[in-house]
């Protein structure tokens, strides 16, 4: 058995907080009563986007795929989606949560969604710096490429 990698902890208790929170945009879609008239049309669509995103940074992502936010030393992905959005999968779960909320109608479930928002800027925060530390290109990627979405949310470099 090989020794713990540097930050397993952290990553698997991100992992799981991540979890939760996904679990209580979905839960809260069901369990609440409508705040405003909720889109299936909308919903869907967002819904449906969403895993189209997921699917295609997966496949993109190939061996480098990890849900943990320490890179698993497959590759830095640049290419593909990741040459318009350097966290593509984020925003493909942040899309299907908007879904959800979307759909419901529920201000719980866009509570929950705007949660995730920030839990996807904090631990996107972290996971660049292990990708700067592990990828001497990173930062020049991340200074020309959108975080969530293309154009958006650049890094500085320094």
């Amino acid at each position: 058995m090989s020794p713990p990698r540097k930050g397993s902890f952290m990553g698997l208790l991100l992992v799981g907080l991540q979890g939760l929170i996904f679990l209580a945009v979905g839960t809260t879609a069901f369990l609440t009563d409508p705040w405003i008239e909720g889109s299936l049309w909308a919903g869907t669509t967002l819904i449906l986007l969403g895993l189209l995103g997921m699917f295609w940074s997966g496949k993109d992502l190939g061996r480098a795929l990890t849900p943990m936010p320490m890179p698993n030393g497959e590759g830095l992905a640049a290419g593909g989606i990741y040459g318009y959005v350097r966290h593509p999968m984020y925003s493909g779960i942040i899309l299907i949560a908007l879904g959800l909320a979307v759909g419901s109608g529920r201000l719980w479930t866009f509570a929950s969604a705007v949660v995730l928002v920030g839990f996807f800027e904090v631990k996107t925060r972290l996971e660049e710096r292990y990708l700067v530390e592990a990828y001497p290109g990173y930062g020049t990627y991340a200074a020309r490429t959108g975080k969530f979405l293309p154009g958006l949310g650049k890094r500085r470099q320094g």
